[in-house]
């Protein structure tokens, strides 16, 4: 076994990973047979844990205590892979034995890699629509990216979406993971900088196919085997989980580009984001749309939060 698999629930995401019938079940019932499973619960939910490892063959979950965000829960299980890789995977991302075994192959042809990634859904837009504003790195645009996976096997890309990575352990370990001051987004842009800085390599493979499911609710028919409808309770439930992750987006892009090129220079960045959501709160405030006035007023308190350098941890934490 050269691999170890490590995925980060929280919420919804571990009822989901329960759910019998859904593809997110049949998913790790297919990848249990081939390869250890790091699940890392961020939550004390010790009936998850007791049900996920007696549900399942070659998993152990973990628990954190409580939300302690995607990069510290993700640290907990890279820490403890034992394999020369590890593949980092959100709980939504369909993904098969024989997808990961194509990978490892494709690994030890390549050898000289940092991280890895399967082609999905979305994952293009993603690459060329990076948050990074100051890089000096040449982005390829979405034609040539296209164009790349329609003759090439694999390719060198500048940046690995966190939704699937898959990682050389060997070059992760000498950067100590991710950064653990990040709650939530950006925490793979980082880790990419960090290791890029380092000359070193990322492809995308764009012969396999993964699945993002993206997660959440739809009002359809989802992939997880039922029908989500979202009652009023629900649907608050969604929007405030929603507004947090707005607040962390945005401490997030400040903290990363502060870290990465200086605090004067992510101010300019940000300063015209953080003048256009006081204007809009103040205005959605004025016309009693409390959803728009809680969405800036997140967004512009988590850049004021970052600005002021408070923790991502003093501020909203998603359950």
């Amino acid at each position: 076994m050269q691999t170890t698999i490590v995925i980060v629930t929280s919420g919804i995401e571990s009822s989901l990973i329960l759910l019998r019938g859904g593809m997110i079940h049949k998913n790790i019932k297919d990848l249990q047979n081939n390869y250890q499973i790091i699940i890392v619960e961020n939550s004390n939910n010790i009936n998850f844990k007791r049900k996920i490892e007696k549900s399942y063959r070659n998993i152990k979950c973990y628990l954190t205590g409580s939300n302690i965000g995607y990069a510290r829960a993700n640290n907990i299980g890279l820490r403890k892979v034992k394999t020369k890789f590890a593949l980092v995977i959100n709980p939504d991302v369909i993904i098969s034995s024989k997808q990961v075994k194509q990978i490892e192959n494709i690994a030890k042809k390549i050898i000289k890699f940092s991280v890895l990634t399967p082609n999905s859904n979305g994952l293009l837009e993603t690459i060329t629509n990076n948050s990074d504003k100051l890089s000096n790195i040449e982005k390829k645009d979405l034609k040539s990216l296209r164009n790349d996976i329609l003759i090439k096997n694999f390719f060198e890309i500048n940046f690995v979406p966190g939704y699937c990575m898959f990682f050389n352990m060997k070059d992760v370990k000498k950067i100590n993971f991710f950064d653990e001051n990040i709650f939530l987004y950006f925490e793979d842009l980082d880790i990419c900088k960090r290791l890029k800085d380092l000359k070193k390599k990322f492809f995308l493979l764009s012969k396999i196919k993964i699945h993002h499911l993206y997660g959440g609710f739809h009002e359809k028919k989802t992939h997880y085997g039922k029908r989500h409808i979202l009652k009023k309770k629900s649907f608050r439930k969604w929007q405030l989980r929603w507004t947090d992750r707005n607040w962390h987006l945005y401490w997030s892009s400040f903290y990363y580009h502060r870290k990465h090129y200086g605090f004067i220079k992510s101010f300019k960045v940000h300063f015209s984001k953080l003048l256009r959501f006081f204007f809009l709160k103040n205005f959605y405030f004025l016309m009693n749309n409390k959803n728009l006035y809680y969405l800036f007023k997140a967004r512009s308190e988590g850049l004021i939060y970052q600005i002021l350098n408070k923790s991502a941890f003093s501020g909203p934490k998603i359950n």
